[in-house]
């Protein structure tokens, strides 16, 4: 049992190492700090109530993955920024609150809970955002939501 939790740690070392370490990559340094990327994630919560079709085309990178509590498979960028205002696609006004970043050079994790303002019954979800140096800027490169446990 031991061996077996340590080779899982093993493959997850490696997978961080691959993902974020990658040896002599140049890893440019961001001036970008944790407040930055919980007011980067605020701003989408906010186009995406709107919704700001826009500023969300510019927020996601056009490789971008993401899963949803309501099920469906993996997410597109064109199931995030639809083409049309379809009513559909707005996410009720949210808040995130508690929050945690990490930045790893070019890329940032953000893990927090977001307060959904949905008039019947406001709800909370439990997101995890990684956002990615592209240019200039930074873009959502993917996003896991599911229902926090009440």
């Amino acid at each position: 049992m031991k061996k077996m939790w340590l080779t899982g740690l093993g493959l997850l070392a490696c997978f961080f190492v691959l993902a974020f370490g990658r040896p002599n990559a140049s890893v440019s340094s961001t001036n970008m700090t944790e407040d930055d990327f919980r007011k980067l994630e605020q701003q989408w919560l906010d186009a995406a109530a709107g919704p700001d079709l826009p500023a969300l085309q510019k927020m996601f990178a056009d490789d971008f993955m993401g899963t949803s509590f309501g099920g469906g498979g993996v997410l597109s960028k064109s199931d995030v920024v639809p083409a049309d205002e379809s009513p559909a696609t707005h996410m009720p006004k949210s808040t995130l609150r508690d929050s945690t970043v990490h930045i790893f050079g070019d890329t940032a994790v953000l893990m927090g809970s977001v307060e959904m303002q949905v008039p019947q019954k406001p709800e909370t979800i439990r997101m995890t955002t990684v956002f990615q140096k592209h240019g200039e800027g930074w873009q959502v490169i993917a996003v896991h939501m599911s229902k926090a446990n009440d």
